[in-house]
């Protein structure tokens, strides 16, 4: 009996012991480091995103004009060589240089059916000149012949009628085909004149065909228009230009050179968030090259068309956000996050992200009343990445934990016991 009754001590005092074990467990997790009092004040509902800096008025360089002629059929030519991004260039310095293979291979081919078009113009011309000269010679013939019959017809008043009547008929035989002459003559003229005009039509057209062709070899050496520091040109899926790619005449851009007197970040808003904003809209900047600097702007320019880019999995919108503040430390292509504010609601309760629990569509917080710990329901309402707000449940200076202990499920509802 005495065996059995240490026996009992012993499970009795192993069981105070875990006991004491637990509650100082629990006393540990729930210390202050991890209450959370609650707190009433503003919160803004906003929306993150990633930007970069650009200038909102820029000069872009183009493919030349002259290569964008349809008479070239220059659809497209690769990029040989690119200044680095971000380089400050003057006025007519160069920044790029576009292969003209293509057209060296066009000019080639243009100059042998030039050469060919220029033997075709001289051999008509020189033909044309024999074959008019030929038909005026026989048309002088015709008016010297003509000048005999009309002496002949004159001398006939001596002679007999009949005799008149023949030298009139044989004058005017000559008179009829002198005409008939003039008249194969001109249409002779009009005719070679005809195909003169169309050899030397297409001529003309191989002719401006290489002139144009070597101004565009010329003009595959791209240069600024004006002072300014170069930022590369951005391609359909939202990746920059690099040596390589094919600028074309439908996308001709190759840089610009951005005005930084006024700033912008440019970014890209998924189209399930497009509706949430609003040209007007306040954002905060900060730009990650300048760590502890931060930045106001406004939302100017929204696109009306969405488009599909890299890195995203729907449809997003082109969004450009003004920079109210100057910093000349400030450079272009500088990486942003935005945080675009949606609304901003005053005197609300709030509480951090990390006190909320429960699964979907069931809420609740951990709470301290009356000196015990108790699962409290809660209703939330807008949430941002740090807090959600409270709309029934909690009131200020309530005390709430930040995490959940091993025994969470075995806690009570608070409403449950009223």
């Amino acid at each position: 009996m005495a065996i059995l009754r240490n026996k009992y001590v012993i499970i009795s005092i192993v069981l105070i012991v875990v006991a004491l074990a637990t509650v100082v467990a629990v006393k540990k997790i729930f210390t202050n480091e991890n209450v959370y009092t609650v707190r009433s004040g503003s919160f803004e509902l906003s929306l993150n995103t990633k930007g970069e800096i650009q200038g909102k008025n820029a000069v872009v360089i183009n493919m030349p004009d002259v290569l964008r002629k349809r008479e070239l059929r220059l659809y497209q030519l690769q990029l040989k060589d690119l200044i680095a991004e971000g380089t400050e260039v003057k006025k007519g310095d160069w920044v790029a240089t576009l292969d003209a293979a293509t057209i060296n291979q066009q000019i080639q081919s243009n100059s042998q059916q030039l050469a060919q078009s220029r033997a075709e113009l001289n051999d008509a011309q020189i033909d044309s000149t024999i074959q008019l000269t030929k038909l005026q010679e026989e048309l002088e013939e015709f008016s010297y012949d003509l000048e005999y019959k009309k002496l002949e017809l004159e001398q006939s008043v001596y002679e007999s009628s009949a005799y008149q009547r023949k030298k009139r008929a044989e004058y005017d035989q000559t008179v009829r085909m002198m005409e008939q002459k003039r008249r194969d003559l001109e249409l002779k003229r009009l005719e070679l004149k005809t195909k003169i005009q169309r050899i030397e039509k297409k001529f003309n057209e191989y002719t401006e065909h290489d002139r144009l062709l070597k101004q565009g070899l010329i003009a595959c050496r791209i240069t600024a228009p004006k002072d300014g520091i170069v930022m590369y040109a951005k391609q359909w899926n939202g990746s920059k230009l690099r040596v390589g790619d094919n600028i074309n005449i439908w996308r001709p851009a190759i840089a610009t050179l951005p005005d930084m007197s006024v700033l912008v970040s440019e970014t890209y808003v998924q189209e399930i968030d497009i509706t949430k904003i609003a040209v007007g809209d306040s954002a905060i900047i900060t730009i990650d090259a300048l760590p502890g600097k931060t930045y106001t702007g406004t939302i100017s320019k929204i696109a009306n068309i969405g488009q599909e880019l890299a890195g995203f999995d729907m449809k997003v919108f082109r969004v450009l956000i003004d920079l109210h503040e100057k910093d000349p430390a400030i450079k272009p292509a500088m990486t942003t996050d935005n945080k675009i504010v949606l609304q901003k609601l005053d005197d609300v309760v709030k509480i951090p992200r990390e006190c909320l629990f429960g699964p979907e569509g069931e809420h609740y917080v951990l709470i301290k009343k009356d000196g015990k710990i108790w699962k409290k329901e809660v209703v939330p309402g807008f949430d941002n990445d740090t807090e959600i707000t409270i709309e029934s449940g909690l009131k200020e200076n309530d005390r709430i934990y930040t995490s959940l202990p091993a025994d969470a499920a075995d806690i009570p509802f608070y409403m449950a016991l009223r």
